[in-house]
């Protein structure tokens, strides 16, 4: 709990519109040249005493910094207070800029607002020290004019205008969330129709709140505003004294612990072999007596849940957060966690920071379903506040599970009402896990991996140990078809690897008075990383997109220690809810559009099983085990030839297939949208102005199934001949003992057995659409490998892939000679040979620097 402080009253001033080009008053009341006496300027001017005192005069805001103040490191964080509605731009969202130090500096008249550098460290006052000062650069954000000063204190008053300006670089935020088309015109701050909108005192922070008004000439960038060219972003400064417990230690991070670190240099020891300094992000969590084997905790940590949040979701959300006590209570901390309603006083404010607010976020397009809040002291780790946004459509988001896939799936019906326990176990999972991140733990996307498919199928099994060893995984619905077993659908507990991680993190070690002095008992913890219990993998473990990710262990919304055996499981499952899909909906009377979101809900589903399979091929099983670990297996060994061919061969069957999706006629001309053009339909120019979050009608009246499965299939080939995977796959064999490891061979004589098999059929059959396409598409990637290919491509991959081109000619000729029977198939292969002999013709192009 953040120290308590009694007495602290929140004085609050709602501020007339005030330009904020106005002139600042630099003299205050005196009329002279410089600032004015302390005692001419307060005559007249109203203060809120906290932290800082805040001072209104003549419609102005000023801030009042004590002598001691000066060139004093305070903790600040600048969010916004207001959203535009989604598109991820959401009041009180933490996660645009960190939590940051900011120090005002004397600068002549003014004084300098500095953002220091905490990153670079050695010991007080050392020589070290003086040349970190000097080596690494402040950044200075504004220079607010000195109006007046108190001779006696050192005390001075000075204009806050400066906070006016765009600190938190609001302007990337919008244009990255809201400039969609390149062609948009972008926000910009616009001074003038700029002002201050509430400033609060407290006893440990005050809180000033810029009302930022930006203009922008696209009349349909925000289209949830009433005039989309005028935005007015709300954007809250909070600044506070850093933690002073006294009894904070800061604890060193580990590699295989999946806990937030911080991380600087240290310049105070010389014998080291990395300047590397890690501490973890954490409450100051401690036993009131740690003589005892359970007490109360020391600094609990208190939510309060606001009065924003509906009556009926507050229980289950609280239940969640208070789960997380169980873990305190295994290490000797009762009643770590409490959780209150909001109170029924008017002094109480959700900005004051010694409270951690758990807040219920409206938008008209889900841009998450829920997001921690987690700020901490940047200088040594230790966590001041926490919260979480919680988003309205969580319930809608179980709601459309329910209706669409479990209800049909395990009952094969799609009218009966979602059970009150498969909403309360959708908030039990989703607040564990945000609970979790305040708490300072990351993902773990091999969590999955823990569990049997038969060990998800036991509800017994399930309600003790969840779907997956962690409530930070991704964890999807664990839905099996109805001859299975079917164990809980959620994680609805806290998993073994969560237990594990808490020990870890905040455990007292005994007789430990440095961190340095706790590293033998951590890491005799940290050594279990080998048990899949308490295995650890995190986001850069899942950046497929650029190749860095290799292990097929990590993953997102994957179950069980064999995902390719569970996706076989859920592609058939969902195919089966398609074929039945006409049967059960629309219900009478209501339009096609639901038909069409559900299928939509199945596509997605379906996807997802699709590309699994590509993050096998070129992949490499990780391991974060350090040396002498238990079991622990070499940090990498490649994927075994056998499960990559296994993963192909899904690949080959649900993705590759000349009808990967069986989706009959009669479905496919029911997936239409409902036409609400209301009144200012957008294709009519001049008339009205309807928003789009009101009517976005698509290009097509139908779902273009074709285009959906191509972009899959694109998403497939991108994924697999990406440079680092074509080099993982040159570097497999040497990197095991194996004699049967995979080659790049290997992939490209799987690609050319799959995408053309058609060209070897006599006689010569027709090649369906969905086959041209992906023909087309391959081809178009191994004209690219052989021409132009990506920087970091292997010799070998474009040595194959002319290789390949120059079979593909000969295979396509001969399938020109043998007459396709109809003219698509004649035209597609007619056109398919032009291209490819137009690429071995043209001129040999030297690989860029750095081919690998």
């Amino acid at each position: 709990m953040l120290r308590s402080v009694l007495g602290a009253i929140a004085f609050v001033a709602l501020l007339a519109w005030t330009p904020a080009n106005a002139a600042p008053a630099a003299s205050g009341d005196s009329g002279g040249g410089g600032p004015a006496p302390y005692v001419t300027f307060v005559k007249g001017a109203e203060a809120q005493r906290g932290l800082l005192t805040i001072w209104h005069k003549d419609g102005k805001v000023y801030l009042e910094l004590a002598a001691a103040q000066l060139d004093h490191d305070f903790i600040q964080t600048i969010v916004p207070s207001s959203g535009v509605g989604g598109q991820g731009v959401v009041w009180g969202n933490t996660d645009h800029l960190p939590t940051e130090l900011v120090r005002f500096e004397r600068a002549g008249d003014a004084v300098a607002i500095l953002w220091p550098n905490p990153y670079f460290v050695a010991g007080p006052g050392s020589a070290a020290t003086r040349a970190i000062d000097q080596s690494f650069a402040r950044s200075i954000v504004g220079l607010a004019p000195v109006v007046a000063t108190n001779a006696s204190t050192g005390a001075v008053i000075v204009d806050a205008s400066p906070f006016l300006d765009d600190q938190l670089n609001l302007k990337a935020v919008l244009q990255q969330n809201l400039q969609a088309q390149p062609h948009t015109t972008p926000y910009t701050l616009d001074r003038e129709h700029s002002y201050f909108g509430p400033t609060k005192a407290f006893p440990e922070n005050v809180v000033l709140e810029a009302d930022q008004a930006w203009t922008s000439e696209d009349q349909r960038i925000a289209d949830a505003l009433p005039d989309p060219r005028h935005l007015q972003m709300k954007v809250t400064y909070n600044i506070a004294d850093p933690p002073h417990d006294g009894d904070y230690m800061p604890r060193l991070a580990d590699d295989r612990m999946g806990i937030y670190d911080d991380i600087y240099l240290q310049f105070s020891n010389d014998r080291v072999l990395d300047r590397s300094l890690r501490y973890i992000v954490r409450w100051n969590m401690q036993p009131s007596d740690p003589t005892k084997p359970l007490s109360p905790a020391k600094h609990q940590l208190v939510f309060y849940m606001s009065n924003t949040i509906p009556e009926q979701h507050r229980p289950a959300i609280r239940a969640a957060v208070l789960a997380w006590n169980a873990a305190f209570e295994k290490i000797g901390i009762s009643n770590a966690i409490a959780v209150r309603d909001q109170p029924d006083d008017p002094n109480w404010d959700p900005d004051d920071i010694r409270y951690n607010v758990l807040r219920w976020v409206t938008e008209y397009q889900a841009s998450f379903g829920a997001d921690s809040q987690t700020l901490y002291d940047p200088r040594t780790g230790q966590e001041f506040r926490t919260g979480i946004l919680i988003s309205a459509d969580v319930p809608s988001g179980a709601q459309r599970e329910w209706t669409y896939v479990i209800d049909p799936v395990r009952y094969g019906r799609d009218t009966d009402p979602m059970p009150q326990k498969f909403l309360d176990d959708t908030w039990m999972s989703t607040i564990l896990h945000e609970t979790g991140h305040n708490l300072g733990m990351q993902h773990n996307f091999i969590g999955s991996m823990a569990y049997t498919a038969k060990e998800l199928q036991d509800k017994a099994f399930t309600s003790r140990y969840g779907i997956a060893s962690t409530v930070m995984e991704y964890a999807p619905t664990n839905l099996w078809p109805r001859n299975y077993a079917q164990g809980d659908y959620a994680q609805t507990v806290l998993g073994p690897y969560d237990y594990h991680l808490i020990r870890w993190a905040y455990a007292r070690v005994p007789g430990a008075r440095t961190p340095q002095q706790e590293l033998p008992t951590l890491n005799a913890l940290a050594s279990g990383w080998s048990d899949p219990k308490y295995r650890y993998a995190s986001d850069e473990d899942v950046s497929w997109g650029d190749g860095h990710a290799a292990d097929p262990r990590s993953e997102q919304g994957d179950l069980t220690n064999d995902p390719l055996g569970w996706c076989a499981v859920q592609q058939k499952m969902t195919v089966g809810l398609m074929a039945t899909l006409n049967r059960r909906l629309p219900h009478q009377n209501d339009a096609y559009e639901g038909e069409r979101d559900a299928f939509r809900t199945l596509l997605g589903r379906y996807d997802a099983c699709a590309q699994l399979p590509t993050h096998f091929i070129g992949g490499q099983y990780l391991s974060r085990a350090h040396r002498g670990d238990p079991h622990a297996e070499p940090p990498i060994v490649p994927v075994p030839r056998a499960e990559q061919r296994r993963a192909f061969e899904l690949l080959d069957r649900y993705l590759f297939a000349a009808n990967p999706l069986p989706v009959s006629p009669a479905l496919l001309s029911h997936l239409t949208y409902s036409e609400w053009a209301g009144y200012g339909y957008v294709g009519f120019p001049g008339y009205g102005n309807l928003p789009e979050w009101a009517y976005a009608p698509p290009p097509r009246h139908d779902l273009n199934l074709v285009e959906r499965i191509g972009q899959q299939q694109d998403r497939a080939l991108a994924q697999m001949f990406q440079p680092l995977v074509l080099q993982r796959l040159v570097a497999g064999p040497t990197e095991t003992t194996d004699p049967h490891a995979m080659t790049l061979a290997d992939l490209f004589d799987w690609m050319n057995a799959s995408v053309f098999r058609e060209l070897h059929n006599r006689p010569a059959r027709t090649i369906p659409l969905l086959r041209r396409n992906l023909q087309d598409a391959y081809a178009r990637t191994l004209i690219g490998l052989a021409l132009s290919p990506p920087e970091g491509t292997p010799d070998d991959a474009t040595a194959l892939a002319h290789a390949d081109l120059l079979a593909l000619r000969g295979s396509l000729e001969s399938s020109l000679r043998a007459r396709a029977p109809d003219r698509v198939t004649t035209a597609h292969v007619d056109d398919l040979l032009a291209k490819v002999r137009a690429a071995l013709s043209a001129p040999y192009q030297r690989p860029p620097e750095g081919h690998a």
